[in-house]
C-alpha cells in the first residue's frame, strides 16, 4: 500500500510503497482509509516534539503520522461483532483493551493496553490503518469520510450510548478541520 511517512523531522511526508497491515488479534480490524485530518498535533509530530514519548513506545522514524480518520472496514479479527467489511465508519484514535481495570471502569483514557495510531503506532496517512474493534463507530449512511474525518478525536463515549445514537453525524465542532482534510487529501491523491 501507499502511505504518507514521515523519515525525518522538520521535513515532509514522503508516499512510499509500505506492507498493508494485518490481523494480528481477534479484536482488529482493518479499515481502509477514505480521509484523514491533519490537526496541530500531526504538526508537532512533524516537529519532533513527541519524539522522546515515541521513543518510549518503540516507535521510531519512519512511520505514517494521522489520528482523525474514517474509511471502510476491509477486514476484521474473527470475535469482532459491532462492523463488518464494507461498513462506513469512523475511527476513535485511542485503541483500548476493554479487559483491563480502567477499561472496565469506563476510564478507557487510562487502559493499560492502549495504542494511538499516528502518535504511537502507524497511522491513517495511509491508504491502510489497523485498529480495534472498541475504536470503530459506524457513520451514517447519508456521510462520507471526507466529511467527518477530522471529527474523530470527538467520539470520545460514543460507546455508550443506544446503536442508533453511536452513528455519526456531523457537527460543527471543528469549523476548519474540514477545509484541511480536503486540503491534506488532495494532497495525497496529487502524490499518489
Amino acid at each position: 500500500m501507499k502511505a504518507a511517512r514521515l523519515h525525518q523531522f522538520h521535513s515532509p511526508l514522503v508516499v512510499k510503497e509500505v506492507p498493508d497491515p494485518q490481523i494480528t488479534s481477534p479484536y482488529d480490524v482493518i479499515v481502509k482509509v477514505g480521509a484523514a485530518g491533519l490537526c496541530r498535533t500531526d504538526l508537532h509530530i512533524r516537529e519532533g516534539q513527541f519524539d522522546e514519548a515515541q521513543k518510549e513506545a518503540n516507535l521510531s522514524l519512519p512511520y505514517s503520522p494521522g489520528h482523525e480518520n474514517a474509511g471502510w472496514v476491509e477486514a476484521v479479527g474473527e470475535a469482532v461483532t459491532n462492523v463488518a467489511p464494507g461498513d462506513k465508519v469512523i475511527l476513535h484514535p485511542l485503541i483500548t483493551c476493554g479487559l483491563c481495570r480502567a477499561c472496565r471502569d469506563g476510564d478507557d483514557v487510562h487502559c493499560e493496553n492502549s495504542s494511538f495510531p499516528g502518535l504511537f503506532a502507524e497511522g491513517g496517512f495511509a491508504q491502510y490503518l489497523k485498529t480495534g474493534a472498541r475504536s470503530v463507530i459506524e457513520m451514517d449512511p447519508g456521510l462520507e469520510p471526507i466529511d467527518v474525518a477530522p471529527l474523530g478525536s470527538r467520539t470520545r463515549g460514543s460507546r455508550r450510548t443506544t446503536p442508533s445514537a453511536r452513528r455519526c453525524r456531523c457537527s460543527t465542532r471543528a469549523p476548519g478541520a474540514l477545509s484541511s482534510a480536503r486540503a491534506a487529501s488532495a494532497t495525497s491523491a496529487s502524490n499518489a
